[in-house]
């Protein structure tokens, strides 16, 4: 085995792994504390002082830059104190104090094959400490040799990742098209926006129609040589249609939540055998619901028949107006995508074209379609007779429903190969706006 397996050792120590259990083949993990972002430092990364002062000054480029004034942007300076040459802003020591002591899952394996086409998954979440997945949660990762067999992958979901390997060795690719990439930074399997529910947003709710209008009452009349004469005593309003009721408007669609995040990752490797393919994404924002459907308006009763009386004549009922028309509810917005941190891999110098580096873009994701607007309801018919009874008066149709915004796509990740940013063979151009994406 190349590399030092000295490094191992003291690393798996100050992880507070048994080395005897190492030596015998054994992998250990463990789940623990740690109190300060300096103890933090000390147990997660192994850049030296030159490096941590060449990643500080590109540490805050345009997207983590466009954040410093949101609450991320604490977290960011936070890693920049563990990972860079960074220090904390005066008003940022009761944030990160209230985080603290942080949550560290670290794993030491001497040897680890990952098969082909198998996954190695080293994330953690909240529930291995009882705590809620909110919280930063950090992986650090000691492998003294990491074979990674062709179409295998080794990927951590969400967690600040720390890899120190001695000896990795990339078997060739088979060209099945699994290889895309080894080693995947990815985002948390769920939002961490502060919203609750599903990522996707939910249907809104329907409106309810509109009551159907009563027709007027039929006069009871009786026949002579004469005419016709009242056998009931009626009012001419009785005999009148009732109006419909208006149909409800559709309630909007909910909006989809924001991508979960891709967080910070330091990959160390000091000898690396065959190529190495790094992708890091975060997560793609959910969609936004469709609006509710506006409820149809209830159509208006009808007038009842008049008639030419004795002594009177007793006029036709008019007809009630129709209801109008709920209009639909809005669709929900897409969520936009999930914020993402730098990747930093180092590796010994003439190794850098072993790497290839693969970042994305988030994406946000797709408005929900507004609802559709309800029937208007029909005028009620006026009554005949003599003198016959109005139509009842139009009723308003409702309008459809907007369609809800598409989420906002967010940049990429920048990729680092011994402190020298890397586009990436698949990275999406970065647009100006992207960065007023984050106020």
């Amino acid at each position: 085995m190349n590399g030092s397996l000295n490094e191992f050792y003291e690393k798996a120590a100050l992880l507070g792994h048994d080395t005897d259990k190492l030596a015998a083949g054994e992998t250990v993990i463990s789940y623990g504390t740690f109190a300060s972002l300096l103890e933090g430092r000390r147990l997660l990364s192994m850049a030296t002082d030159a490096q941590r002062v060449a990643r500080q000054q590109s540490f805050f480029n345009p997207p983590l830059q466009a954040r410093q004034r949101l609450g991320q942007g604490i977290h960011d300076r936070g890693e920049a104190l563990v990972f860079a040459d960074g220090v904390l802003l005066d008003g940022d020591h009761q944030g990160i104090g209230n985080h603290m002591p942080a949550h560290i899952k670290a794993i030491s394996v001497l040897q680890k094959t990952i098969p082909a086409g198998e996954v190695w998954d080293v994330s953690v979440r909240g529930e291995a400490w009882g705590i809620d997945d909110m919280e930063e949660l950090y992986t650090a990762v000691n492998v003294g040799e990491l074979i990674i067999g062709p179409g295998a992958k080794l990927i951590v979901r969400g967690n600040v990742f720390s890899l120190l390997c001695q000896r990795l060795v990339c078997l060739p690719p088979t060209g099945d098209g699994t290889d895309d990439y080894q080693l995947g930074i990815l985002p948390t399997p769920f939002s961490v926006d502060n919203k609750n529910g599903d990522m996707d947003g939910g249907g809104g709710a329907d409106g309810l129609h509109g009551g159907q209008g009563v027709d007027g009452k039929q006069a009871h009349v009786s026949s002579s040589i004469l005419g016709y004469t009242l056998t009931h005593d009626i009012t001419e309003e009785a005999m009148c249609g009732s109006d419909g009721g208006d149909g409800k408007d559709g309630a909007p669609g909910i909006h989809g939540r924001n991508g979960g995040m891709c967080k910070l990752a330091e990959i160390t490797v000091r000898n690396l055998e065959g190529r190495l393919a790094v992708f890091a994404q975060a997560g793609q924002g959910g969609n936004g619901g469709r609006g509710g459907d506006g409820g149809d308006g209830g159509h208006g009763g009808h007038g009842a028949q008049g008639y030419k009386l004795i002594r009177k004549t007793l006029n036709a009922g008019t007809g009630g107006k129709g209801g109008n028309a709920g209009s639909g509810g809005k669709g929900g917005m897409g969520g936009n995508g999930g914020l993402a941190s730098n990747i930093y891999i180092n590796l010994p110098t003439g190794q850098q074209s072993q790497v290839s580096c693969m970042t994305l873009a988030s994406q946000g994701g797709y408005g929900g379609r507004g609802g559709k607007a309800g029937v208007a309801g029909h005028a009620g018919l006026g009554g005949k007779g003599v003198i016959p009874g109005a139509d009842g008066l139009a009723s308003e149709a409702g309008t459809d429903g907007k369609d809800g915004m598409d989420g906002r796509s967010r940049p990429a990740p920048w990729m680092f190969v011994n402190e020298q940013r890397r586009t990436g063979e698949t990275v999406l151009v970065e647009a100006p706006q992207m960065a007023a994406s984050y106020q």
